[in-house]
């Protein structure tokens, strides 16, 4: 059954219901849609509170409007009511909240993400095994990135804590971080004397040490061009990530955006791990 909610404030406590049932109708008018009866419409309105506001005159009402089942056009019947509603010359403010239709269109958004991110983690994870070795659970310690491990113990501080913790998910560092971080990871954090020092104790010789300092971080062409190929795509996904984690409304625009970004972020990633399958 699809829902939705609205918190209104109304500038007189005078009738406010029927200002309510007008809206409906006219919305339902707007559509073209007059097959339902005034009785009908009446019923799809439910007040769930109603509260007068200290200068007892405003009233704020709380309510929830049950869409007809058989109404084709459900989506549209909303965007008319929140025209008519903010249109209103009795209504100070409108609230939108539970929301059916936001609700699948958020779904919708959640699965391509899942797909996108998992993607993107295996392409990455495959780029740094191929650079750093057998470093898998800190394949990030040259980069610029910071994996957002804070408030689980002190596993950015403890390798060994952070191995355990991230061996027993079958996870690594990429799992931890945002997209708005992947077109850092190119990026080298600069060196500090601690880094030389643990460079020079590791080196067998003078040769090695030198190698280490100058050939640093992602070297493969092919890499760093995948990686600077995805750069335009994750301002969009952060953006509809974001509205996804807090239920937001992602405008048209972005919808149509996210949509163009992911089938060609999919086709990188195909195209991508395809070659290096090929690789020798």
């Amino acid at each position: 059954m699809a829902t939705v909610s609205y918190q209104i404030v109304f500038k007189t406590k005078q009738d406010f219901k029927s200002g309510i049932l007008d809206a409906l109708q006219q919305s339902l008018e707007d559509l073209y849609v007059d097959q339902y009866d005034a009785a009908t419409v009446a019923d799809a309105i439910r007040i769930k509170y109603e509260k007068a506001l200290e200068d007892d005159t405003r009233v704020i009402v709380g309510l929830e409007i049950t869409l007809l089942e058989d109404l084709p056009e459900k989506a549209e019947l909303v965007e008319r009511m929140n025209d008519n509603l903010l249109s209103s010359d009795e209504i100070e403010a409108v609230f939108k909240f539970d929301d059916s239709d936001l609700f699948m269109k958020l779904d919708a958004i959640h699965s391509d993400l899942f797909t996108m991110e998992m993607r993107l983690r295996e392409a990455m994870t495959l780029i740094f095994i191929d650079t750093y070795g057998t470093d898998y659970y800190d394949l990030m310690k040259e980069t610029n990135v910071k994996p957002r491990l804070d408030g689980k113990s002190n596993l950015l501080t403890n390798q060994n804590q952070k191995e355990s913790y991230l061996r027993n998910r079958l996870e690594n560092e990429f799992f931890y971080i945002l997209f708005d971080q992947y077109d850092k990871l190119g990026e080298l954090k600069s060196m500090k004397i601690e880094d030389l020092v643990s460079m020079a104790e590791s080196a067998k010789d003078f040769d090695e040490f030198r190698n280490q300092m100058i050939f640093r971080g992602i070297l493969k062409e092919d890499y760093l061009d995948f990686i600077s190929s995805i750069r335009a795509d994750m301002g969009i996904l952060e953006k509809a990530r974001n509205c996804f984690a807090h239920n937001r409304s992602l405008s048209e625009t972005d919808l149509i955006s996210f949509d163009r970004v992911k089938e060609g972020l999919l086709r990188k990633i195909d195209s991508f791990l395809d070659n290096s399958r090929h690789e020798k």
